[in-house]
């Protein structure tokens, strides 16, 4: 890569140098949830498109909306757990009101396994309502724009929101949308390899460990909740019940709801958590050289769809949109392999992976990264990226950040895709 980046370059990038502290996760402590953090709507102005240059191409790919918990069990497990408790009067009164919030909690949350939220569907919504009107060019009558999901219902769902939104901004377009199996090969891509690097008991999982079981190990946080600690040593599982109601917590701020959890832990407790659930997302889906390339490189099918199907609008002169809609597990992969600012960093230490890599930052709820393409009369063909609609970079010089000449990213995401 060359030396001579542009100063706008440099100066849109400093940013992203510094590490994460602790203090700016517990700035806001629905950061905590890694995962579960729930789509933080953009506030950055964009930068003003060069002067001849028009969008007439979007290349997407997004998370699923914000969701309940995967199972029931999530919720009612550790319910059962305080109900029993109760029976035989061991609980706090800080005891019984978590046990009455679940509660009510369970009254609405049971048979939603996984299922999107409303503010999920509306997440989709609004970022659809946001790419019409920053390229309305590319959403004309005339326009082809495809959607495509994977097989998971709450994909599905988000990619309706999504897509209905954009033929209530303009009725006339055409939207092909589909969901099958015949696109799970690039849109949820998981090689044999990697998968058994997640699941295989190797090395790096005894550190995942160890890092977790040090997190859920709060006396403090079983006492505030039990007042007999027989009969707590006797009936429950502590590490449970700590974990249990931290991802029942995180989960909250994706529902219509003001029930919160979040009084019963520490921030300690919860920055504590959150550093082992976030190692280990790290490991398992992002840039964590501990991986050898294994996980980054699932996205490489993917990338190559993104190439073809952007040269087949440039060359055939066409407008439109590429809408994709997944998982957490593909959007980060993808960030990672291309080396979008900020998401390819490496770090080895468990207890260091915070300041260079965050799951909230990487995917949270409708996470999405999107690549809107530009031309002037003379067919020269810009593009810039967009991570949860901010502008970033991807390593290649340019002089006019955010925007790169098309046929350098196009010769980098070859180049990237084959030596890989």
């Amino acid at each position: 890569m060359k030396k001579s980046f542009s100063i706008l370059f440099l100066a849109a990038s400093f940013f992203y140098q510094g590490q994460t502290t602790k203090e700016e996760i517990l700035s806001n402590l629905n950061q905590t949830g890694g995962v579960y953090y729930a789509y933080p709507t953009p506030t950055k102005k964009l930068t003003a498109v060069p002067s001849g240059y028009q969008s007439f191409y979007i290349s997407h790919y997004g998370r699923h909306g914000s969701r309940w918990l995967i199972n029931d069990k999530d919720f009612s497990g550790v319910m059962d757990i305080l109900r029993k408790a109760n029976e035989y009067n061991a609980l706090t009164e800080n005891g019984k009101s978590a046990l009455k919030r679940l509660e009510n909690i369970w009254k609405i949350a049971e048979g939603h396994n996984g299922d999107l939220t409303e503010l999920g569907g509306l997440q989709h919504k609004q970022i659809s309502q946001r790419m019409f009107k920053n390229n309305p060019q590319a959403f004309g009558n005339n326009a082809v724009v495809t959607a495509k999901s994977t097989v998971v219902p709450r994909c599905i769902i988000s990619m309706a929101y999504f897509t209905n939104e954009l033929t209530a901004n303009n009725p006339k377009l055409n939207i092909s949308v589909e969901s099958s199996d015949k696109y799970m090969k690039y849109l949820n891509h998981h090689t044999k390899e990697s998968i058994d690097f997640k699941s295989q008991d190797n090395f790096w999982q005894e550190e995942k460990r160890k890092l977790k079981q040090d997190a859920l190990r709060s006396d403090r946080f079983i006492k505030n909740l039990f007042n007999n600690e027989d009969y707590v040593y006797k009936n429950v599982n502590p590490e449970k019940v700590v974990e249990s109601f931290y991802w029942i917590a995180s989960d909250m701020q994706n529902l219509e709801t003001d029930i919160s959890f979040y009084d019963l832990f520490t921030k300690d407790e919860l920055f504590n958590i959150y550093q082992a659930i976030n190692y280990q997302f790290y490991v398992n889906d992002a840039a964590s050289p501990l991986s050898k390339g294994l996980v980054k490189d699932n996205a490489i099918p993917l990338v190559k769809n993104i190439l073809e199907e952007a040269e087949d609008y440039i060359k055939n002169n066409k407008s439109g949109a590429s809408l994709r809609f997944g998982h957490d597990g593909n959007i980060a992969p993808l960030l990672a392999f291309m080396r979008v600012e900020g998401m390819d960093k490496e770090e080895i230490n468990p207890r260091e992976v915070y300041k260079v890599w965050n799951t909230f930052q990487a995917a949270p709820m409708a996470a999405n990264l999107q690549m809107i393409f530009y031309k002037n009369k003379k067919n020269d063909v810009l593009v810039k990226f967009l991570l949860n609609e901010n502008e970033v970079s991807v390593p290649l010089e340019t002089k006019s950040f955010p925007y790169y000449q098309w046929k350098d990213v196009k010769a980098y995401l070859e180049k990237i895709t084959k030596s890989n």
